[in-house]
């Protein structure tokens, strides 16, 4: 479909930033908990790479988020927190200490913060009304390419290189992303010459309570994700027995059909309505999970995964949805927040999963775990109102 935005070329710039951060995201999220465990780790302690990363996150997002609404920018944030990420991996790739690894990974969430919410509020400012939900999935679908080739990337650097190239191979990737959205990207000029609110005014209650049900949803469905964290890798290495390059290969697939999907989700989304499609993406993650838990071969594990990544389809949607439904001089704001009752979920999930795991097992948490986007289900069904048609009362 034809890509159509008020400037292609600062959306061109930025799906190759957005790009390049899900990759070294994939990379992140799928080699670090290996690395731990294969340094001795506990699945307490593997589940603690996804619970400090996302625990900083539920502060980092809203605040910058509220900032570059603040001030009326987005380049600046973007490349700022592309830029400073970079040292981080550099001292990871020197670094053994299990404790050191997580604090560090931890804190590329602090100005990861500012590039997640603006990209995503930049791409609705750069968007025409009938097209914010395709231009989103769009985005959507760059950002889950970039997780998919990341473990499978990762998986193979590791396995020939091992561990410090990856971690120095991951900060010439973000150095990368900073330098292209600095050359490529600007703010749009109505952004710019829209009025200031004072900075305090975007945290009243308020302001969140549009969005509170949408957000509670997502928190909720997500733990069915959450909760196997970065131990459903080692349970895939350790239990069935798929090797790192194997793991990264099945993410990649998995999510690569996301990556095809979403953009025509999105636009659907613009045609029919947010709700069914945000039902949809919960829907995904019932099954995958239970797919999961029969899982004893490669076939079956891939469909799970696929199944499983497009859970994708309610953030995307859920992005749209909420800029439908608040002022432009709110949307990054508005974002950071919906992203960061995301990772309060991921924290929280990651953590409680690896204590279940440590108490009981792996397949007794994938068999719990479809019992929230079910109840997900349930709230979007009976409480959530369509986002369009709020836009038109």
């Amino acid at each position: 479909m034809p890509i159509q935005t008020y400037n292609n070329k600062v959306f061109y710039g930025l799906c190759v930033t957005v790009l390049l951060l899900r990759i070294e995201w994939g990379i992140s999220t799928s080699m670090l908990p290996l690395y731990i465990h294969e340094l001795g780790g506990s699945p307490l302690e593997v589940g603690l790479v996804f619970s400090v990363f996302a625990g900083i996150s539920i502060f980092s997002n809203t605040l910058w988020g509220a900032l570059s609404d603040h001030l009326g920018k987005r380049k600046v944030f973007i490349v700022f927190g592309m830029a400073a990420i970079v040292p981080i991996f550099l001292l990871m790739a020197f670094q053994q200490e299990r404790l050191y690894l997580i604090l560090l990974r931890g804190s590329t969430a602090l100005f990861k913060g500012a590039v997640i919410p603006t990209a995503w509020a930049l791409v609705a400012d750069l968007s025409p009304p009938e097209r914010v939900g395709t231009n989103l999935g769009i985005l959507s679908s760059i950002e889950t390419a970039g997780f998919a080739l990341g473990p499978i990337m990762g998986g193979l650097v590791t396995d020939a290189f091992g561990f410090p190239s990856l971690w120095l191979l991951v900060a010439g990737i973000c150095l990368v992303g900073a330098t292209i959205f600095f050359v490529l990207g600007s703010d749009p000029p109505n952004i710019r010459n829209s009025g200031r609110q004072r900075f305090v005014e975007a945290f009243r209650p308020s302001r969140f309570s549009v969005i509170g049900v949408l957000c509670l949803v997502s928190a909720i469905s997500l733990l069915g994700y959450s909760l196997l964290g970065p131990n459903l890798n080692v349970y895939l290495f350790d239990d069935l027995g798929f090797s790192r390059t194997t793991i990264g290969v099945l993410s990649f697939v998995g999510m690569g059909v996301t990556t095809l999907l979403q953009p025509l989700i999105g636009s659907y989304s613009d045609r029919y309505g947010r709700k069914p499609f945000l039902i949809l993406g919960a829907v995904n993650l019932v099954f995958g999970n239970i797919m999961l838990f029969f899982s004893r071969n490669l076939l079956m594990v891939l469909v799970a995964r696929i199944l499983m990544s497009n859970f994708g389809f309610f953030r995307s949607v859920g992005s749209a949805y909420i800029t439908d439904i608040v002022p432009q001089t709110e949307k990054s704001m508005a974002l950071g927040f919906f992203n960061s009752v995301d990772s309060i979920s991921r924290s929280i999930g990651a953590m409680v999963g690896g204590y279940v795991i440590s108490m009981m097992s792996m397949p007794a948490l994938i068999i719990i775990s479809p019992a929230f986007p079910a109840i997900g289900i349930a709230i979007v069904f009976f409480l959530l109102k369509e986002s369009k048609i709020q836009n038109e009362s």
